[in-house]
């Protein structure tokens, strides 16, 4: 009993002992003054280094420690997010890519670069005289045969190495379509020399050899010029070069028919020609305007090609007409392109489109990929300088 009357009075004693002494060490001469705070600023305690819990979260009312926390209010930055307003940090959102060329669109290119290169190794044993007086064999061959060679391998590394993922669509044709119809126009025009001019001025096989390498030159930079300008479609491409023979066609048959009655055929034949170079242009022209506004599908254009010539045949009958009276039958031509005229531009309006075209199906089913069924793949024709003449070519496939 008396023990535990003892510890009560120590536990006493050092109670008063610390109340009393507290004050008197703050004010013990030369001790440093107690640090003054602002008012409501609430300092900070053990284990809570923000100061003591709050309502409503750690530390002064409205942030981490002292009010305007770290940093101005109004959050980390600017206003407005990161970055210019519109997208992350100013960059816009990445554009589709445009699609790239079909193995269908490369293989024209392929024959026609293939033909071209042909044609210049011509122009170059024209240019060098090789075939005067004989043709050496073993020597006209080497030029055509290099450059056939070279132009679709340059193609290739083109489509390989000059673009990530081959050549965007559109731009394989446009070149081709432009060599095509630069070749068509200076044949064109060394033909109807050829037709009119006498035996001491005719441009002969130099010249057109010569105008056949720089009119398909021009034209494949043409081309190019063209997809950058305004990215034609394939089938816009091959709208043109189509326009180009329907020109030449319906214009052939208009001079033709329009040559003076009674007038000798040499005449009338320097009309078709005349006729044919007109058509050639004002059909390039045309479709140069439509295709502004208009992109045929694959099935119109093959409507188009079947119409004008369902129209060109139904027109035959005529020239029995004809030949059973006295008159003129040139006049027929005229109405032969008239009837082709009219079924071009039937078969455009009343094209339908019904499942995929054949270029179309290209996308999937890859047109000039080896096949059983299809062992033989027409990519295209067209006119081919010979000497002493002009004669057709046709490009394709063959496995």
């Amino acid at each position: 009993m008396v023990n535990r009357i003892l510890r009560a009075l120590a536990v006493v004693s050092a109670l008063a002992l610390g109340l009393v002494s507290q004050p008197a060490r703050a004010q013990m001469p030369g001790a440093p003054p107690p640090p003054a705070y602002p008012p409501g600023y609430v300092p900070p305690q053990p284990g809570y280094p923000y100061g003591p819990p709050q309502p409503g979260g750690y530390g002064a009312p409205g942030g981490y420690g002292a009010p305007g926390g770290y940093g101005a209010p109004g959050g980390y930055g600017a206003p407005g997010g990161y970055g210019a307003p519109g997208g992350y940090g100013g960059y816009a959102p990445a554009q589709p890519a445009r699609p790239t060329s079909s193995s269908l669109e490369l293989g024209y290119l392929y024959g026609t670069a293939a033909a071209w290169g042909i044609g210049s190794g011509l122009w170059i044993n024209a240019e060098a005289k090789l075939c005067e007086p004989s043709c050496d064999p073993g020597l006209v061959v080497i030029a055509p045969i290099l450059l056939g060679a070279a132009a679709p391998v340059s193609v290739f590394l083109v489509d390989r190495f000059g673009y990530a993922h081959g050549m965007p669509e559109g731009l394989p044709s446009a070149v081709a379509t432009g060599m095509w119809i630069g070749a068509g126009q200076a044949v064109g025009i060394a033909s109807y020399q050829h037709v009119t001019a006498d035996a001491a001025n005719e441009w002969g096989f130099r010249g057109l050899s010569r105008a056949a390498f720089i009119g398909s030159t021009v034209g494949g930079l043409a081309g190019i010029g063209l997809h950058y300008a305004i990215h034609p479609a394939p089938q816009t491409n091959m709208l043109l070069l189509s326009s180009t023979l329907w020109g030449t066609s319906i214009g052939a048959m208009f001079g033709g028919g329009a040559s003076p009655a009674g007038a000798n055929w040499g005449r009338t034949n320097d009309d078709v020609w005349l006729g044919g170079e007109i058509g050639y242009n004002v059909g390039l022209a045309g479709a140069l305007a439509a295709s502004l506004a208009w992109t045929p599908s694959w099935r119109q254009l093959g409507w188009m090609w079947g119409g004008f010539g369902i129209g060109t045949a139904a027109a035959l009958p005529i020239y029995a007409v004809y030949a059973a009276t006295d008159y003129d039958a040139r006049r027929g031509l005229v109405v032969q392109g008239v009837a082709g005229t009219l079924g071009l531009g039937l078969g455009a309006i009343f094209a339908r489109e019904r499942g995929p075209s054949v270029a179309d199906a290209d996308r999937s089913t890859d047109f000039m990929r080896a096949s059983e069924t299809r062992p033989v793949a027409f990519a295209g024709a067209g006119l081919m300088p010979i000497q002493n003449g002009m004669g057709v070519q046709a490009f394709g496939t063959l496995w």
